[in-house]
């Protein structure tokens, strides 16, 4: 079923690899539609492949959520904007099925780090946003 922690719930703690901009991520075709750039499907492949070597398997339930971003400088940045392409790419990966399952969710800008990262962990709660039991 996957790691649980110390009180018995399910949880996935990801380091990752700094996702793209969400203009380098998503681009938008003649007629409208939103399609997957060459750099989001390459950031997309390499978090499902971190996800296998990992045998994460998808967690079903409500989720609460911590992201920590590194960036690799100092440059303005929405973190909402780096949350979206982060966000798609677990889904992709098989982290959960939805993104919509995260009720509860905290992004912590963090000092620089050579290339970016980002450490996420992610536990299974109930609706109220108490952890299941």
């Amino acid at each position: 079923m996957g790691p649980r922690d110390k009180e018995g719930h399910r949880e996935v703690i990801l380091g990752l690899p700094f996702p793209p901009s969400i203009n380098s991520y998503y681009g938008r075709g003649r007629n409208g539609s939103v399609y997957i750039k060459q750099k989001g499907k390459e950031y997309r492949n390499t978090v499902m492949i971190i996800c296998q070597m990992r045998r994460i398997k998808p967690m079903h339930g409500r989720l609460c959520v911590l992201v920590r971003f590194y960036p690799p400088d100092r440059r303005i940045r929405d973190l909402d904007n780096i949350e979206k392409a982060l966000f798609d790419a677990l889904q992709h990966g098989g982290v959960y099925l939805n993104d919509n399952q995260i009720d509860d969710k905290r992004t912590v800008r963090c000092e620089p780090v050579k290339d970016g990262k980002i450490v996420i962990e992610l536990k299974e709660i109930k609706s109220d946003g108490t952890s299941e039991d």
